[in-house]
């Protein structure tokens, strides 16, 4: 186990107590307030563990979301069962990030049953006002008016290797929004807004407006906990280098250059002396410290290249493609922000991340 692990593992059992005494007891009060009013259950699907994670954490604790896949798949390469298709048929409405994460989805997305919150669904940041990141002052598009946001404007485990079969080929359009914060305020604007056309009472709109307002203000305290920890990095060494085009928003938001290994070379299989020597310059040139690893075992690409460029390759993986075998959204953004400040030579504060891990928690309780 993972030293960042055991912190995590160790933090948040002596963190049981207070959580329930704390946030878990509003999101038990919106269930009392949801069972008075006698509200009919309602069962969603969710297709991506990300995306089961985000809409548990505003729907209305009375009602049912399943999550379609499990962590240990990787939703790229999903092929819906008989028994999931069913899961998809009887569902009051289904949730996904949208074919261009799994690309599966491509028969079910235009189904009226069937809502969108990733790429394709949001009005991407882009950062415009964000000239200087090392005064990231932040955030984004701020939100005038959170009382009612219906008015605004894969798994963890990674694949064993790559090197032979990509298939992070997105046809140019990077479904990987959720490392901004921002955009995952904005998937959750979709999910508010859809989850309350299924109530007709008042008081359970507002239950759903209340729970958002929770999971809102988590999501701007992550965005402004990963400023703070990206300001304490030398700014000449803030260059993330990993495998796959997955990182640019985070890199966007937070004031990094990305990039990606696999946009040299082509095909991670494409491992031509002309391509590898592109990348030994490209990384000699930006004055690169480590190389990011995107899975464990690290494949053998990005070894090849440790090796041949003499840079070292990170002590623990970033996830990318959603979340981790354990924690939650904002587990996966502290774990990968905290990865890639110490790694560069910042200091990263996790016992306050991890504080914002546990508030997220408490609403999928």
């Amino acid at each position: 186990m993972s030293f960042f692990k055991r912190i995590f593992s160790s933090y948040i059992s002596h963190k049981k107590v207070s959580i329930r005494n704390s946030l878990i007891a509003s999101a038990a009060l919106f269930s009392i307030n949801t069972n008075g009013a006698f509200a009919e259950s309602k069962n969603y699907v969710a297709v991506e563990p990300l995306t089961c994670d985000i809409v548990k954490s505003i729907a209305l604790p009375s009602d049912e979301v399943i999550c379609l896949v499990d962590r240990k798949q990787d939703v790229h390469d999903l092929k819906i069962s008989p028994k999931q298709a069913r899961l998809l048929k009887k569902a009051d409405k289904v949730f996904t990030l949208g074919t261009e994460m799994t690309p599966a989805m491509r028969n079910w997305v235009k189904r009226n049953s069937t809502v969108i919150l990733g790429v394709s669904a949001i009005d991407i940041d882009d950062h415009s006002d964000h000239d200087d990141h090392d005064d990231h002052g932040h955030s984004a598009k701020k939100h005038d008016d959170h009382d009612d946001h219906d008015d605004h404007g894969h798994s963890a485990k990674k694949h064993d290797d790559h090197d032979d079969h990509d298939h992070h080929d997105h046809g140019g359009v990077d479904p990987h929004v959720w490392h901004d914060p921002h955009n995952i305020i904005k998937m959750g604007e979709v999910v508010s807004k859809s989850l309350k056309k299924d109530v007709p009472e008042r008081k359970l709109r507002k239950a759903i407006s209340n729970r958002f307002k929770t999971f809102d203000k988590t999501l701007e305290d992550l965005d402004k906990w990963i400023v703070k920890q990206v300001s304490t990095i030398p700014s000449s060494n803030r260059v993330i280098v990993s495998k796959h085009k997955a990182m640019d928003y985070y890199g966007d938001a937070f004031g990094f250059e990305t990039i990606s290994l696999l946009d040299f070379l082509g095909h991670s299989s494409s491992l031509r002396p002309q391509n590898i020597s592109k990348v030994l310059n490209e990384l000699k040139e930006e004055n690169v410290k480590v190389i990011f690893k995107e899975q464990e075992p690290a494949s053998k690409l990005v070894n090849n290249l440790s090796k041949q460029s003499s840079i070292p390759l990170s002590s623990n993986q970033i996830f990318v493609d959603g979340l981790m075998m354990e924690g939650n959204t904002i587990t996966v953004a502290v774990h990968n922000t905290c990865t890639i400040v110490n790694e560069l030579g910042g200091s990263c504060d996790e016992t306050t991340g991890f504080d914002l891990a546990s508030n997220w928690g408490s609403l999928n309780q």
